[in-house]
C-alpha cells in the first residue's frame, strides 16, 4: 500500500519568487507616484511664480494708471510716480532690490509687493519721453524666481 500525499501550500522556490515579483511591483508603483506628487509640486510652484509676478505687474500697472509724471533713479530700480488722484498719498516710490519689490505713497512706509517665498531680481525702470506724438512711457522688466517679467504702460498727457 502506497499513500499519496498532496501537497498543500507553496514550496520556498515559489514564495521567494512571488515575494521578489511583488517587490518589483511595488518598486514600480512608489516611484510612478513619487513622479506623479513631484509632477503635481512642479506645477503648483510655476502656477504660484506666475501668480506672484502678474500681481507685481498689476500694482506697477496701477500706480502708473493716471500718472502725471515718472522719475526713474537708482540706477533703474526705482521709479517715483506722480498720481494727483491720490492726494497727500502722491507720490508713490515702486523700488527693488536684495529680491524685494516695496511701493511707498506719500510719505509711508515701504510694503512689500512681493511673497517671501519668492525673490524679485533684475527690476528695471526704463522712461521714454514722449516722441513723435506718442506721450511718454514707462518700461518695466523684473524676474520672479528667475521668469521674466515685462510690459509698458503710457503715461496720460
Amino acid at each position: 500500500m502506497t499513500k499519496n500525499f498532496h501537497k498543500k501550500g507553496f514550496t520556498l522556490m515559489e514564495t521567494m519568487i512571488y515575494i521578489a515579483l511583488f517587490g518589483i511591483i511595488m518598486t514600480g508603483a512608489i516611484t510612478g507616484a513619487y513622479n506623479l506628487l513631484e509632477g503635481g509640486n512642479r506645477n503648483i510652484d510655476s502656477t504660484q511664480v506666475e501668480e506672484e509676478g502678474t500681481f507685481i505687474n498689476r500694482k506697477i500697472n496701477w500706480a502708473l494708471a493716471g500718472a502725471e509724471s515718472a522719475t526713474v533713479s537708482g540706477g533703474g530700480s526705482t521709479i517715483t510716480i506722480v498720481r494727483p488722484d491720490l492726494g497727500a498719498q502722491s507720490p508713490l516710490v515702486i523700488s527693488g532690490g536684495g529680491g524685494v519689490i516695496t511701493i511707498s505713497r506719500g510719505a509711508g512706509a515701504p510694503t512689500q509687493l512681493n511673497n517671501d517665498r519668492f525673490q524679485v531680481g533684475n527690476i528695471a525702470f526704463v522712461y521714454t519721453a514722449s516722441v513723435n506724438g506718442r506721450p511718454p512711457s514707462v518700461r518695466a522688466s523684473f524676474e520672479v524666481a528667475g521668469k521674466p517679467f515685462a510690459f509698458r504702460n503710457y503715461l496720460r498727457q
